[in-house]
């Protein structure tokens, strides 16, 4: 659970809206601090800052977690030991619950993280391949196979 909250928060966070989000909390923070401890010239905070910094701060990485937790707890498939088959023209992926064929045309886009592969199936579902999970001869080999893919978006970190 542990990494599949991390890669959650960070693929979250990714995002330019929460940047933003974030970028006015940490404004809120310094303009509270820099008050109360006189190191900006600020005036003093009304309560809307302190609710806004609540919210950024506390209330949404809460919301978030809950929402992540929830849907990992209810999803078996990301509990299960998965068994992988990828070849140029289709790509497998089976577990203790289910079997699931899908051929390279049918897949939204593919991303290289640092520590995973992401294979979207649309906007909002991706399959993630963890490279803990795969030996160094096994992530070239996906590398290699990713890069000879037609017409799918594939954004590798190092291109082969």
């Amino acid at each position: 659970f542990k990494e599949y909250c991390k890669l959650i928060f960070a693929l979250i966070y990714s995002g330019i809206i929460l940047k933003i989000i974030v970028s006015v909390g940490i404004a809120m923070l310094l303009w509270i601090l820099g008050y109360y401890l006189h190191f900006l010239p600020v005036p003093k905070p009304e309560i809307y800052q302190y609710i806004a910094l609540i919210l950024i701060a506390v209330v949404q990485p809460s919301g978030i977690f809950w929402l992540i937790k929830r849907n990992y707890n209810s999803n078996n498939h990301l509990t299960e030991l998965l068994d992988i088959y990828i070849t140029s023209h289709e790509f497998n992926i089976s577990g203790k619950t289910f079997y699931t064929e899908l051929v390279w045309e049918n897949i939204f886009k593919v991303e290289e993280k640092k520590n995973y592969f992401l294979v979207y199936l649309n906007t909002l579902s991706a399959i993630i391949i963890s490279k803990n999970d795969l030996k160094n001869t096994e992530v070239i080999e996906l590398k290699n196979i990713l890069s000879t893919i037609p017409n799918i978006p594939v954004q590798l970190i190092t291109k082969l």
